[in-house]
């Protein structure tokens, strides 16, 4: 039996994408970033924005609604939204899917993630940041922006933070031949803690595995 857990706020929040039936504008302008980070066409974004917004649209009494496409649930559905399969492995390692509009955890996130997350951050400097937290965690957001003082005004409380509400439970049972893996979402508030789903089956692709298998000349096989 093996398991791990992971902060699925040190990932995007596609669901930003999308507020108050529109295309919100900085998390379009982030998503790019990290679009043009991993070599995705931004006609690709374009087109996921749109078809986001129209799957969100639940208040459609035109008849239009049922021409929508379905809205995902997990990542690897985003070829629902237009995405290609080769897109939605690059972006697998850095994206998630929650309920409710999140800020970047600086605390976990990657360095693409922060990159992409911050207007004017040059990858350097993200790169930096991750390595002085290694030293001593972020207390606020204001700790990070102390070390970009020249763009420290767009770490903003709204769309960064130095914690987490949502998890990601991973637990693998191998009895034999058989394997067994269960992945859960968690949200914690407080001491109150609740599973939002829960999956279990034959093990899937890894953000990492599918991140490997769209490499061109990548031999990377699931385990």
């Amino acid at each position: 039996m093996s398991g791990q857990i992971s902060d699925l706020q040190a990932r995007m929040n596609v669901l930003n994408l999308v507020e108050a039936g529109r295309v919100s504008e900085p998390a379009l302008r982030a998503f790019a970033k990290l679009f043009e980070l991993l070599g995705i066409p931004p006609q690709q974004l374009s087109m996921l924005s749109e078809n986001l917004r129209f799957a969100s649209d639940t208040s459609a009494d035109n008849g239009s609604s049922s021409l929508a496409p379905l809205l995902p649930q997990r990542v690897e559905q985003l070829v629902w939204l237009g995405l290609s399969t080769q897109a939605v492995a690059k972006l697998a390692p850095y994206v998630t899917f929650l309920p409710a509009r999140t800020p970047v955890n600086l605390n976990t996130a990657s360095a693409e993630v922060i990159y992409a997350s911050v207007p004017a951050l040059e990858m350097a400097d993200a790169q930096r940041l991750v390595t002085e937290r290694e030293r001593a965690h972020f207390r606020t957001v204001a700790d990070a922006g102390k070390l970009v003082s020249d763009i420290a005004g767009q770490f903003a409380d709204g769309q960064h933070s130095v914690a987490t509400r949502f998890f990601e439970v991973r637990g693998r049972l191998r009895l034999d031949n058989i394997v067994v893996e269960e992945r859960s979402v968690v949200q914690r508030d407080g001491l109150d803690v609740k599973t939002l789903s829960r999956e279990r089956g034959a093990p899937t692709l890894t953000a990492a595995a599918m991140a490997a298998a769209a490499t061109p000349g990548s031999d990377a096989m699931p385990r």
